[in-house]
């Protein structure tokens, strides 16, 4: 219960947002119950904070539209036109270029046979991400799977289910549970029957209409092992199942396995003869199946949809979107997913859609997904349509959920006069902010003011000590696309750490304190994106400004992006947009530096996908005296190296180390030395 003693810690510091996110942890550990009162706790103080409800403050012109858009908050005909001036305003402008010349992608000193890391030929590589893990074997005796069975009715099908799990071959443990959700059946004298093959136990809901979700949600919670496998009861898995996928989840538990079906008519069909003859499943012809949702009509027999993909990608190695394959049906995961990205979305009391929204937040948190032959399962096809739910009227009303709670692939480009606020925003910008009173409000307000209006602001005050939070409260308190919250001071890192953890978007965009975007930064960003979904970041250039906005100069440009130059200089610079996705697969901003730590997180990001640059300046940088790049150049210079060698040794190179050759601290002149790695042996 560690976990509920770190929650109420936070609760009681005012961090509520990690907490929150805590109690919801324990709560998916221990059962809702326990926690729902301090989760109401949890969620009214962030609102209060979050509405403002002392603040007057007035919306800026986007959000104003937006919410009218909706009918939440109508405005008069003219604050309209006024608000959608304002958007014409903005997309008239257009960031200036940044001045360009041609570039080696090696530095001319870079070390023959310094070789770094491959990248992943895609976002869900998962032969790429296994080869960078080191996994100690296990017995097959510590490891398990639990496979949970949702079910309505349909007993007969049910049977053929349950004797195709009993009669497995497989080296490992399983449990089986049916989920019932509110069945007029019963099916308790069937499920008896089974006890005596299986360890089977069964869980019942009321029937409170389709409910999935719920039921899923129920025998997920039931599971006992550490792997977990959904099927339908429709779906009879092949003799190999249970092992095609364990196998695989013990060789890389961060894998989520899809199990593709073949349809099958088991009209005439009893447990007998499966009991009899473990393959006799496999014997019977393809068919046509009832639903038209979910196959195509192949030479008289109806295929999975999604099998031409499965081969165009190496079982989904190449795919960029993976989650929309991902088929609740009949999958298999590592049960910790469930703590990290959440349960099944209970809104979805229709049939469809609920498999990818949660596909997508578990691609989103980092999981990777996988298609596996082993993990056929036969779809029972009864004849007279007994199926219970009308799956093309359900989808048409679940596409609309899923489009408003997965922002990347499945939502579309909504113009502004009819855009409206998505509660899950494509973009979030976080700002990590710390006696920032003077320059905030210029800061928020470039990001709110851009072209692209799908976004939020997510700002974590880093227990500022000069009205920061404040003024917050009192500028944005009232403003839906606004979310800020304050915790003890903790540094640059810990700050940035907090702010992203509680962004929702999917492209995800840094902008300090103290500085200001251009209107167009994040759209020509998310073009980039566009283009090469596997990208992890991009990034564009700057200008240095004074407080009053007036031009030092423009900032340093390396014109393209290379990982090697990266490795020997800070060339990724503001404005910089990253993917969520990308961003969970390192280990987040350090919190053992105290500077560099942009440059080391940037470093672990181009790790982990490729990089863009951009030839325009999106970024202001204002420079006061305070920066702390300018004040502690020692301890910059320090961390410089420190990061750049940590990055090397996460990439296996571990010949070459990176030193400094002067002891000027202002100096950046490096040398690639192998000499330094023979000493220290």
């Amino acid at each position: 219960m560690s976990i509920l003693k770190e929650a109420n810690t936070l609760f009681l510091k005012g961090v509520y947002p990690e907490a929150l996110r805590l109690y919801k942890q324990a709560g998916q550990l221990y059962g809702n119950e326990l926690v729902e009162y301090n989760v109401a706790l949890c969620e009214k103080a962030l609102n209060e904070n979050s509405r403002g409800l002392s603040s007057s403050s007035e919306l800026d012109p986007i959000s104003k539209l937006l919410l009218s858009n909706s009918g939440e908050r109508p405005i008069s005909p003219e604050e309209r036109l006024a608000c959608l001036d304002f958007y014409d305003a903005l997309r008239k402008h257009q960031s200036e270029k940044a001045q360009q010349r041609k570039v080696s992608p090696l530095p001319s000193d870079w070390p023959v046979g310094l070789t770094l890391a491959p990248l992943p030929e895609s976002s869900n590589d998962f032969v790429w991400h296994r080869s960078r893990k080191s996994i100690a074997p296990r017995s097959e005796k510590d490891v398990g799977i639990s496979v949970v069975v949702p079910t309505y009715n349909r007993s007969r099908i049910l049977d053929i289910t349950l004797a195709a799990l009993a009669k497995q071959v497989t080296d490992y443990q399983y449990e089986v549970i049916v989920a019932d959700d509110g069945s007029a059946e019963d099916l308790m004298p069937l499920i008896r029957q089974y006890e005596r093959y299986l360890d089977v136990k069964f869980v019942r809901q009321r029937d409170y209409g389709y409910q999935l979700c719920a039921v899923r949600n129920l025998g997920l919670r039931t599971a006992r092992h550490e792997f977990v496998a959904i099927l339908d009861c429709d779906m009879a898995p092949n003799p190999y199942w249970v092992q095609s996928y364990v196998d695989l989840l013990l060789d890389d538990s961060d894998v989520a396995l899809i199990g593709p079906r073949k349809y099958i008519d088991t009209h005439g069909v009893s447990s007998k003869d499966i009991f009899g003859d473990e393959n006799f499943l496999s014997k019977l012809p393809e068919v046509v199946t009832n639903s038209e949702v979910g196959n195509s009509l192949r030479k008289g027999k109806s295929v999975d949809w999604r099998l031409e993909h499965f081969r165009e990608t190496e079982n989904l190695r190449l795919c960029d979107a993976p989650f929309r394959f991902f088929s609740g049906g009949n999958v298999a995961f590592a049960k910790k997913w469930l703590h990290t990205a959440g349960y099944f979305d209970e809104e979805f009391t229709d049939w469809g859609g609920e498999d990818n929204e949660f596909g997508y937040r578990l691609y989103r948190e980092g999981c990777f997904f996988r298609a596996v032959d082993g993990g056929l399962a036969y779809h029972q096809e009864p004849p007279g349509r007994e199926n219970e739910t009308d799956r093309a009227a359900g989808k048409a009303v679940t596409i609309g959920i899923v489009q408003k709670k997965v922002p990347y692939f499945y939502r579309k480009h909504q113009p502004i006069a009819s855009a409206t606020i998505n509660k899950v925003p494509l973009v979030s910008i976080y700002i990590p902010a710390f006696n920032s009173k003077k320059f905030i409000e210029r800061c928020v307000n470039s990001a709110l003011n851009q072209t692209v209006t799908d976004l939020e602001v997510c700002i974590c005050d880093d227990g500022s000590t000069d009205g920061t939070f404040e003024l917050l409260n009192e500028l944005y308190g009232n403003n839906p696309r606004v979310r800020f919250f304050t915790k003890k001071n903790g540094g640059i890192a810990s700050a940035s750490n907090s702010a992203v953890r509680n962004c929702r978007g999917y492209y995800i965009g840094q902008l300090d304190s103290d500085d200001y975007l251009e209107p167009d930064a994040v759209e020509l960003c998310l073009k980039e994106f566009g283009r090469d979904p596997k990208l992890a970041c991009v990034y564009s250039t700057n200008r240095n400004v004074n407080s009053d906005g007036s031009l030092i100069q423009n900032g340093y440009n390396w014109p393209s992006f290379s990982r090697e130059k990266l490795t020997t200089s800070m060339i990724c610079h503001h404005f910089r947009m990253f993917t969520i996705r990308a961003w969970k697969l390192t280990s987040g901003f350090s919190e053992e530096i105290e500077n560099a730590v942009d440059y080391d997180m940037y470093l672990k990001l181009s790790e982990v996908g490729p990089f863009k640059h951009i030839n325009r300046i999106c970024y202001n940088r204002v420079l006061h005296g305070e920066n702390t790049s300018i004040k502690k150049l020692a301890v910059q210079k320090e961390n410089h190296f420190k990061v750049v060698n940590e990055s090397l040794k996460r990439q296996g190179v571990h010949k070459w180390r990176y030193a400094p050759l002067t002891a000027d601290d202002a100096c950046r002149k490096y040398v690639f030395d192998s000499a330094l790695f023979f000493e220290e042996q």
